[in-house]
């Protein structure tokens, strides 16, 4: 593998590249997300400075990308959700994803964060293993049931 660079976006960067890859991560997962919201939503969360958007460049290309947001709450404190990741298929097994995460943790140390969790959804769990994946990195349920109310 060639030197594998990782960087954080903000909103005067091209984003092209990082919502290409999300867009293609979203088809796969199955999910509906119109392309144009992923866009607009991919600037947007670029430009804020409680969010990151990262993407894992290699051989004259990016090839991998992930998100994260923060969140304040009583029980903890700062804590985040990453929200995405992604690494083209070709890439994976190659150490990506574990670049992205390293990165997202600096981040969110250096805000303060206490914690960070993923959502992994069934088909994911299912298609990728993605629950044994997570927990070799460090994570682990807590038993909590998080519910979700579209507004």
């Amino acid at each position: 593998m060639s030197a594998l660079e990782v960087r954080k976006l903000g909103g005067g960067d091209d984003l092209a590249d990082a919502a290409d890859l999300l867009i293609r991560f979203f088809r796969e997962e199955q999910f509906d997300t119109p392309d144009e919201i992923i866009r607009r939503n991919t600037a947007t969360l670029a430009g804020l400075d409680n969010c990151g958007l990262f993407i894992a460049e290699a051989e004259g290309g990016t090839i991998g990308v992930a998100t994260v947001s923060l969140e304040f709450g009583i029980e903890f404190g700062w804590g985040a959700e990453m929200g995405d990741l992604y690494v083209l298929p070709q890439w994976r097994g190659k150490g990506v994803s574990r670049q992205l995460i390293r990165s997202i943790e600096a981040f969110l140390k250096e805000r303060g964060a206490s914690f960070y969790q993923v959502t992994v959804t069934p088909y994911a769990r299912d298609a990728h293993d993605l629950g044994k994946f997570y927990e070799g990195l460090g994570f682990g349920g807590e038993g909590r049931l998080i519910l979700a109310k579209r507004l």
